[in-house]
């Protein structure tokens, strides 16, 4: 009896097994392997989009996962509202497009300054715990194009709270005095080849950083009938001036403002 329970439940075995094989077919080498960490593909999902089966993924696209947070960037020297509409350097303390490769040059010139020029900018980082000397510099640079374009151009407006009042007035006048002859002036800054940080310090609340700015440029002045009074719109010069920015580390606005030109004798 116990040989024929073994036989009936064998044969059930077998009939069960052969159900399955129909029903689910078999493994023929060639299926598609699943990887679970692969991307869905963009044509199943259109397929969901349009009424296709859906399955285990529902979403219609794939979630993004972040490997970090967002780069918030605090600018050291920001544009002002009132920069003309258009221009790419309005906001050119936030996107100085500084390169990898300029900033670590930046910092080892930094880290070969002076001990006054260090214990400078050591000083108003104290202050400023926001202040980094290499993104000065990169919005330092964009402000010497703006400030010289925006001057050689006339326009006062621009200028305004780039400069200090006194600084602002002497340009402003600078200005009026050749519009009033009639002349004007082109000016185009080919690039700036050296940007250094040459004197740096707190006084009070008030920081200052003095930098050291070598440019490219072309210029020429037309008088009111379009002939050439001085430079040559052919001709690059090689321009160094000696720039200083200061800010109120006690106040909430960022801006930095420029308070003083020079150019080395």
């Amino acid at each position: 009896m116990q040989h024929l329970d073994i036989v009936f439940f064998a044969i059930v075995a077998v009939v069960l097994g052969w159900k399955l094989y129909s029903v689910l077919g078999r493994r023929t080498g060639n299926e598609r392997r699943v990887d679970p960490f692969a991307r869905p593909d963009p044509k199943d999902i259109a397929a969901r989009r349009n009424g296709g089966v859906k399955g285990r993924d529902e979403t219609d696209a794939p979630i993004p996962i972040g490997s970090r947070r967002p780069t918030v960037v605090r600018p050291e020297i920001e544009a002002p509202a009132e920069a003309p509409a258009g221009n790419a350097a309005r906001d050119y303390g936030s996107r100085n497009g500084m390169s990898p490769r300029d900033r670590r040059q930046i910092e080892a010139d930094i880290a070969r300054a002076p001990d006054d020029v260090r214990d400078g900018l050591t000083a108003i980082n104290k202050a400023d715990p926001t202040f980094n000397p290499a993104d000065f510099i990169g919005g330092a640079k964009i402000a010497f194009e703006m400030i010289v374009q925006a001057f050689a151009a006339g326009d006062a407006k621009a200028l305004q709270p780039l400069l200090a009042r006194e600084l602002y007035e002497s340009f402003a006048a600078a200005i009026a005095e050749r519009q009033a002859k009639g002349w004007k002036q082109k000016t185009v800054v080919i690039g700036i080849t050296q940007a250094q940080i040459v004197g740096a310090g707190l006084i009070g609340k008030d920081a200052r950083v003095t930098l050291k700015l070598v440019s490219e440029q072309t210029s020429v002045t037309e008088d009111a009938g379009g002939n050439v009074i001085d430079g040559d719109a052919t001709h690059v010069d090689s321009i160094i001036d000696i720039w200083t920015f200061a800010r109120d580390t006690g106040s909430r606005d960022p801006n930095w403002q420029l308070v003083q030109t020079d150019q080395p004798t």
